[in-house]
């Protein structure tokens, strides 16, 4: 869990939204104590772009907040219950092979590029 106070809330944000980026990668295997959850890393986005949103927006491009709204937009989305997904697109497996997730990926790394 992230600290409410922390020093650059866009710094941490980012490394939530990489992680984003290379969720159902390779990379659990390689580092089993770092695993975190789909749900986890949803929840981690979620309270890093509140944090952004309430203290450093005028710190953000229009792009830059367009590419946020829409990774909020696609996992919002994926979030509701069981209105348009079921809970199985929150397990290891379909993060790793959902077409929506892929999704997220793809929107996860086009914010990086726009923060770069």
């Amino acid at each position: 869990m992230f600290e409410q106070d922390s020093e650059d809330p866009v710094r941490e944000l980012m490394q939530v939204i990489r992680r984003l980026a290379a969720a159902g990668s390779g990379q659990p295997a390689l580092f089993p104590d770092d695993h975190v959850s789909a749900a986890e890393l949803v929840r981690d986005f979620d309270q890093r772009t509140l944090a952004v949103r309430n203290f450093d927006d005028d710190r953000l491009s229009p792009s830059q907040i367009e590419s946020l709204t829409a990774l909020e937009k696609k996992l919002s989305t994926m979030s509701r219950d069981g209105s348009e997904f079921d809970a199985d697109i929150w397990t290891d497996e379909a993060v790793r092979t959902s077409e929506h997730w892929a999704e997220v990926r793809m929107l996860a790394a086009a914010a990086l590029d726009l923060f770069a």
